[in-house]
């Protein structure tokens, strides 16, 4: 009252003492999660619409939220192998924000911001307050973390939700003796029954985000089932009802089979790649991009250094409040993995389904680094570690070769068509290609037998790549260009003779190109 009763004064000194008033009234906690939350939005919302869409994000942008609200849940069940939660709130965020990149992605940006906060929470639940900062900060700066958080998708909503999911069951757990809260790290008291009926909303708001959330949430669920059986039987049986309405949607999409995928790549090459994405983001196979695994080496090491200061420095109730993170990362890890391994027709491992493991991972992490028995060197560890994801991730938002590839500037480099024209491109340019030409085009692809008449057609390489073969166009095409969009290359070929020549596409998606290709985008055109 004595702040609002000095605002409504007027000069500058009641002004300075109300605003004093304020921050006195919080604790020196509350501020420093507050600045972490703060970079963690600087980090997300500063690049936020700097690259253009990716091939997903298409499907997000032009294909589901084109339409009505209607338009956009019925496409989720054919366009999707995913619940429709995401889209469900993309939607309407759409009609106000626009489906723009920056207004669009910014749905998950903040959701990537809102996970800092329950980081915090949720270690400092399990530990302390030292282990809740340092988890706020590894969240706030981790590289997967902030690309998910930049991309219209639903994985930031989902670790957000899979982390407050988490964060209620510890508390659902807090009574049972020696399991949490070992250091007295502060906080309210939580009824049980109140934190599992918690659990159960947020645990099935995260199954209606992505069907990987079933992993952590069954763990959970039959862990709380074990030791808080009577209280935990409300929030399971939300958890149950979820997954009734969300089975019928279950069985369509599998016989669709949008994810399938991801089985022609090696499991072990994909869950390499997981361990790579948790430290440096989505900066190699899933932008064509080569691996960088010399990059992963240092937050590797710091991270399992301080994974091995739990077992080796860490008192007994250190090491069971790591139990729970590192048992739900496990878990939500393990059961897909060895799913892939007994029945290969359900192999869906790959690092962004994974990503409800690595809010957990990094909360066992900041419990290692804020151990009583090894401050210094769990400090000096957890700030390493810090400092690089964050130095890395400033990287990745300013280097092209880190970001997705740029198909606004190959839009831009394409112009409008002067004649029916074909752009050959590898299979993730066709989508971003369609959204951002602004002239009529449609995909096909290569294994289709039509003959295609054109006037011109352009190759989109990842890079330089060499000129194809004089017999794969035929004679009466000359190039007409060669430049650079981005990180992309463009190359023109005009036709010098009248009229238009036919395009076979089994011929070019057979022939050496110098690049990964197996789509064609036609700007007009249709099938003689």
């Amino acid at each position: 009252m004595e702040a609002a009763g000095a605002l409504l004064k007027g000069n500058f000194s009641t002004y300075r003492e109300a605003a004093r008033e304020v921050v006195r009234a919080r604790s020196r906690v509350f501020w420093i999660v507050a600045g972490l939350t703060a970079l963690a939005a600087t980090a997300r919302f500063a690049t936020l619409g700097v690259q253009s869409y990716h091939h997903d994000e298409i499907v997000t942008a032009h294909r589901i939220l084109r339409g009505s609200f209607w338009h956009a849940m019925d496409s989720v069940g054919f366009s999707e192998s995913a619940p429709p939660l995401y889209y469900a709130l993309a939607w309407p965020w759409a009609q106000v924000a626009g489906t723009g990149e920056f207004g669009l992605r910014s749905l998950s940006a903040l959701a990537g911001v809102a996970t800092i906060p329950v980081a915090y929470l949720l270690a400092r639940d399990l530990s302390s307050k030292r282990a809740g900062l340092m988890a706020a900060a590894l969240v706030a700066v981790n590289p997967m973390l902030i690309w998910y958080s930049q991309e219209a998708r639903a994985y930031s909503l989902l670790a957000l939700l899979c982390s407050l999911s988490l964060l209620y069951f510890v508390r659902a757990l807090r009574d049972v003796p020696s399991v949490i809260h070992p250091y007295g790290g502060g906080g309210e008291t939580h009824g049980t029954s109140r934190a599992a009926l918690l659990w159960g909303v947020f645990s099935g708001l995260a199954l209606a985000t992505h069907y990987f959330a079933i992993f952590p949430i069954a763990a959970e669920a039959l862990w709380l089932l074990w030791r808080r059986r009577r209280e935990a039987l409300p929030g399971v049986a939300i958890v149950a009802g979820f997954g009734v309405a969300l089975a019928p949607l279950v069985v369509h999409q599998m016989s669709i089979g949008h994810a399938e995928w991801i089985g022609d790549f090696g499991l072990w090459h994909r869950l390499w790649e997981t361990g790579l994405s948790f430290m440096l983001g989505e900066t190699g196979e899933i932008i064509s991009r080569p691996e960088q695994p010399l990059l992963a080496v240092l937050p590797a090491l710091l991270a399992i250094a301080a994974l091995v200061l739990i077992f080796f420095r860490g008192e007994r109730d250190g090491r069971r409040a790591a139990q729970i993170p590192l048992a739900i990362a496990a878990v939500t890890v393990a059961v897909p993995l060895l799913v892939a391994l007994l029945a290969p027709g359900k192999d869906f491992v790959i690092a962004r389904n994974l990503i409800p493991a690595l809010v957990p991972l990094l909360v066992a992490v900041a419990i290692g680094c804020t151990l009583r028995r090894s401050r210094r060197a769990g400090a000096a560890i957890g700030a390493a570690l810090a400092v690089y994801s964050l130095g890395f991730s400033v990287w990745a938002g300013v280097s092209p070769a880190l970001q997705r590839p740029d198909w606004r500037a190959v839009a831009s480099t394409l112009g409008e068509p002067t004649t029916p024209r074909a752009v050959v491109t590898w299979t993730i340019g066709e989508g971003p290609l369609h959204h951002y030409l602004s002239t009529s085009s449609f995909q096909v692809r290569p294994r289709e037998r039509f003959d295609w008449w054109v006037g011109e057609v352009d190759f989109v390489s990842d890079g330089p790549a060499p000129p194809p073969s004089r017999h794969l166009l035929g004679p009466g095409f000359r190039q007409a260009g060669y430049e650079p969009a981005g990180r992309l290359y463009v190359r023109r070929y005009v036709r010098t003779r009248p009229g238009l020549a036919p395009l076979r596409l089994r011929t070019v998606r057979d022939a050496d190109l110098g690049f990964r290709t197996n789509g064609v985008l036609l700007n007009g055109i249709g099938p003689q």
